[in-house]
């Protein structure tokens, strides 16, 4: 009796999925709309080179390639320091890092949902390490900020973010 239960369980769990559930290509399309769809309505300027320290205004998004429907935007530099200074960051080096996390819906345009900026320590992670406690998205994006103090937005398509919000843009 009870394997005949756990078997109709185990149906009842497979067709409620499947019923609920996208095709995967279909969820990316409905993704891609909905990015092209927000970047129009906010009327972003979407560019394949990477602008100068000094060339981003407030609507330049950088089209990150490689990385499908992934856009990087500069909103602060931070410190600059002497080019004597200046390096790259290297894979492994520790990183730390405060962040405003929002879902990219239709309307409104976004929900916000999570934040660590009320957190008395930042998160710690680790450039380029596959084990670290961050998401593709950060990876790519700390790539381009050069500074202690730097600001960024980027637009992060679901495969690329948490693997919790593996369904929505972030």
């Amino acid at each position: 009796m009870k394997k005949i239960q756990l078997i109709l369980v185990g149906i009842v769990l497979l067709v409620a999925y499947g019923c609920n559930s996208n095709i995967y290509s279909e969820q990316l399309k409905k993704e891609r709309k909905l990015i092209e769809s927000y970047i129009a309505r906010q009327g972003l300027n979407i560019v394949d080179t990477l602008p100068a320290d000094d060339q981003w205004d407030e609507k330049t998004y950088y089209r990150v390639p490689d990385y499908d429907n992934f856009y990087f935007h500069l909103v602060e530099l931070g410190d600059t320091l002497s080019s004597a200074e200046e390096a790259e960051i290297e894979s492994g080096e520790t990183v730390l890092l405060r962040y405003k996390r929002y879902t990219l819906n239709e309307y409104p345009d976004t929900i916000y949902n999570w934040t660590t900026m009320d957190s008395s320590e930042p998160i710690k992670l680790q450039y380029m390490v596959a084990s670290s406690n961050s998401c593709t998205g950060w990876q790519l994006a700390i790539k381009y900020m050069k500074y202690t103090g730097a600001e960024c937005k980027f637009i992060c398509p679901s495969k690329l973010g948490f693997e919790e919000a593996n369904s929505s843009v972030t």
